[in-house]
């Protein structure tokens, strides 16, 4: 097959994803494209080997055990608004495991990205995302994808970057009855279209963890309201302390802007 050597995703995805100026595919692409998630140093990988259950369904209705069990979370493919607002719920799509089609209203985000992106360069910020049509709130846009890492290894990344690096990887915390599950996400070396995504202190998407094969959490990113086409995609890469007065500066413009970008302060714990 050949691949267009403009298509930032090299031809992974269901959509080529071109930039607004094709020069700086050449110039400022300088990581791997994968689709999902992959195991990376010190993670679990019991996590990634062992498959889910899957439901007996032809055809998924409220008798789903899928659904029964964890809710149903879409509606004609949008996410529940209510998983926008809340990390507390779980979300789990039918997988390969189950017996219904893959048009089965409980498949989305392992479809991958429906929407036509582009990759483009910020005044500030370096490169970024937006979307060139319309999407509605709940709309599915991508994942937050790359390497599945440990706590120490991604101390141990962060410890060896100089003050000019991009930092990318991500702490992804999940509230369960056994306290504080956390996964730490780098998309550094390799990693998705979702890498070129900017925080914002007032984003147009929302985080929402779902698992499909694996109890590994896909990073899904959704539409939390209606976008513009041409709009900058956006996301809240941490907890936004009003406080803080020191780290890089954040250009998101917002009327709510903290000035600084979050950052987790355990990602500094271990000196190397």
């Amino acid at each position: 097959m050949d691949i267009n050597k403009f298509d930032w995703t090299e031809g992974l995805e269901n959509k080529e994803i071109y930039s607004n100026d094709k020069v700086l595919i050449f110039k400022l692409k300088n990581s791997k494209y994968i689709t999902q998630n992959i195991p990376g140093p010190g993670c679990e990988m019991e996590d990634f080997e062992e498959k889910l259950l899957g439901c007996q369904c032809l055809a998924c209705d409220r008798d789903c055990k899928c659904t029964v069990q964890y809710g149903n979370s879409y509606n004609d493919k949008k996410i529940d608004v209510s998983l926008l607002e809340s990390s507390v719920t779980p979300v789990f799509e039918c997988n390969s495991n189950c017996s219904c089609a893959s048009k089965c209203q409980n498949r989305v985000v392992q479809h991958g990205i429906g929407a036509q992106l582009q990759i483009f360069n910020t005044d500030k910020k370096g490169l970024g995302l937006q979307t060139l049509e319309k999407m509605q709130t709940g709309t599915f846009v991508c994942e937050y994808a790359g390497e599945i890492i440990s706590l120490q290894e991604a101390q141990s990344r962060c410890n060896k970057q100089k003050d000019t690096d991009m930092n990318y990887i991500l702490t992804v915390k999940e509230h369960c009855k056994n306290g504080i599950l956390k996964t730490y996400v780098d998309p550094n070396k390799f990693g998705n279209i979702g890498r070129y995504i900017n925080h914002s202190c007032s984003p147009n998407l929302s985080m929402v963890p779902i698992r499909v094969d694996t109890m590994v959490p896909k990073v899904c990113l959704f539409a939390n309201r209606d976008i513009e086409p041409l709009e900058e995609l956006s996301f809240v890469y941490g907890t936004l302390r009003p406080d803080q007065k020191t780290g890089s500066k954040c250009y998101c413009y917002s009327n709510i802007c903290t000035g600084f970008m979050p950052f987790d302060e355990e990602l500094k714990g271990s000196q190397v």
